[in-house]
């Protein structure tokens, strides 16, 4: 096992943190459910009797004060068939003598002559009354054996008020702490014996491998996609509301206006009125007169105005409700290519398509700007996502103007004709299989993407690494080579087929493809040794679906072959 890091133990607990609270959680309700429900109730009682030191007694009294051992032998005779057998007699208990036994503890207190009897049992009475009677049988059997009456009972047993074994607030506390260590042990354990690659500082670290980036799982673009979209539609049903309000507010307003306006009128007239039938009003009676017109003429202005702004509110709610409708139909377009493998063609400003961009010049400059640029992608097992890497990968370098052709070396279960929605009658297996390499442009099928082309797998073939290791499969990539600037091949996994070590020696770059939390460490070097074994180097590895350590959401649908 490789030397653990504490950064990655952290990062692993995190992930698992559910898995540990759920622990946690199960260990204490399955321990309160046993307190409450499963565990008996015991009550404990006790009664002590005491060695009396007084000298002037007879010779047995001499040893006992030369001999603390005699205690010894005094807590056994508590527990002797001649003490239990008459303690039940008296009591009229039907246990047998090994029931009895297995409730009483004998001890002496150290340095003392002082012994305790404690009894066990699940009727806190039966407890209390048997620990009197076992004390009060033994200093009567002791003073009978030795002819001695200097033990005698100190202290009497009382009747205990509540379980000694039942403390739900201890045994809570208990079970509690047993989980978190029992969770945190499980947890290592799993951290250390997994051996799957996490991160690409892992892959550096144990093999030394260039790494050319990682891609991170889509959910958590297309869950932040939908937050945003969710925090826009209700800022817009906020602002819709707030526009309700406003339109209602300039009702109101228009209405009182109008009132007023109406009011003001009338005042005109009736001051016209006046005006005709008394024109020798002196000059205080002409500027009452003018005072309402004035009023008159405001009114009306501010009647216009806010007429003017309840039309242009009226143009607002139209343009916003126009906006919504678009909105509406921009979210249904998301929703056709919510399962579309091309990310960087459906979703080009997404963090995965600069994940994308970033592998695409890494891979760039390690193919050196040479004429004719071939590149393997290839995996170590299923199911590592090779098939979304290489078609992502080749959208990626049709984005740079570049000519590219990709072509599904996977003739078992490649799906690139599923990825790009294309037919699989005729492709790589045909072209081989009837050698037509010189004519392979009839089997190439133009994508929806500028400068991209594909040649899809063809009909499954009874040998196909046979075909691939043909002179014809050589001379399609010479051919192509004189057309197209980059040319993508989707291997098959590694493990047990020679389809890729086959290509592999055909091509300029080999990139595997590994799988973050699934591709094993050990898968990882037997790939290496595979390719090491016929001469090829790994150009550089491509670690998929990790994870954001932030927000830990991911994304598993598809990319799985």
């Amino acid at each position: 096992m490789e030397e653990i890091n504490l950064r990655d133990l952290l990062a692993y607990f995190k992930k698992h943190l559910i898995l540990f609270v759920t622990f946690v959680v199960l260990v204490v309700a399955g321990g309160t459910f046993y307190t409450i429900f499963v565990q008996k109730p015991e009550y404990k009682a006790q009664a002590t009797v005491i060695l009396s030191s007084d000298k002037s007694k007879n010779t047995v009294q001499n040893e006992i004060n030369a001999n603390k051992n005699l205690i010894d032998t005094y807590t056994e005779v508590v527990k002797s068939h001649r003490v239990l057998d008459r303690v039940k007699r008296e009591m009229l208990i039907d246990d047998s003598y090994e029931q009895l036994v297995k409730k009483i503890n004998v001890s002496s207190l150290k340095d003392t002559e002082i012994i305790s009897i404690s009894v066990v049992d699940a009727n806190h009475y039966h407890a209390f009354e048997l620990a009197n009677s076992i004390a009060e049988v033994f200093t009567s059997e002791i003073g009978l054996i030795y002819n001695d009456k200097s033990v005698n009972v100190l202290d009497r047993a009382v009747e205990p008020q509540k379980p000694y074994n039942v403390d739900v607030v201890k045994q809570e506390a208990i079970y509690l702490a047993a989980g978190v260590v029992l969770a945190t042990a499980i947890i290592f354990l799993m951290f250390y014996f997994d051996r799957t690659i996490k991160t690409t500082e892992q892959i550096e670290q144990l093999f030394k491998l260039p790494i050319f980036g990682k891609v991170r799982k889509l959910e958590t673009e297309k869950q932040k996609e939908k937050r945003k979209k969710e925090a826009e539609k209700r800022a817009k049903k906020e602002a819709k509301q707030a526009m309700k309000l406003e339109k209602q507010q300039m009702k109101l307003a228009k209405k009182l206006a109008r009132e007023e306006a109406k009011k003001a009128l009338d005042l005109e007239a009736e001051e016209a009125a006046i005006e005709e039938s008394d024109e020798a009003e002196s000059e205080t009676e002409e500027k009452t007169e003018e005072a309402p017109v004035k009023k008159v003429v405001e009114i009306k202005a501010v009647g216009r105005k806010i007429i003017a702004e309840e039309k242009a509110l009226q143009e607002k709610l139209a343009a916003e409700k126009e906006a919504e409708e678009a909105e509406i139909d921009e979210t249904e377009s998301d929703e056709i290519d919510e399962d579309s493998e091309l990310v960087l063609r459906d979703n080009p400003k997404s963090k995965v398509s600069e994940d994308f961009r970033t592998i695409r010049t890494s891979l760039y400059f390690s193919l050196n700007n040479k004429k004719s640029n071939t590149v393997l992608i290839t995996s170590s097992t299923p199911n590592e996502g090779k098939s979304f890497i290489a078609s992502n990968l080749a959208v990626a370098f049709a984005k740079t103007q570049k000519k590219v052709l990709l072509v599904d070396c996977d003739m078992r279960l490649g799906r690139q004709h599923e990825i790009f929605a294309l037919s699989n009658k005729a492709g790589l297996s045909n072209l081989l299989a009837e050698n037509e390499a010189k004519a392979y442009e009839k089997y190439v099928q133009k994508t929806t993407v500028k400068s991209l082309s594909v040649i899809t797998r063809g009909v499954v073939p009874p040998n196909p690494s046979e075909l691939l290791d043909s002179s014809d499969m050589e001379e399609l990539l010479n051919e192509a080579k004189e057309k197209y600037d980059y040319i993508i091949l989707d291997g098959t996994p590694l493990d047990g087929l020679s389809d890729s070590l086959i290509l592999a020696k055909k091509t300029d770059r080999t990139v595997v493809v590994c799988s973050a939390n699934i591709t094993t460490i050990e898968d990882l070097q037997n790939s290496k040794k595979a390719l090491e074994a016929i001469d090829v180097k790994v150009s550089g590895v491509v670690l998929n679906r990790t994870v954001d350590e932030r927000r830990g959401d991911y994304y598993n649908k598809y990319y799985s072959y």
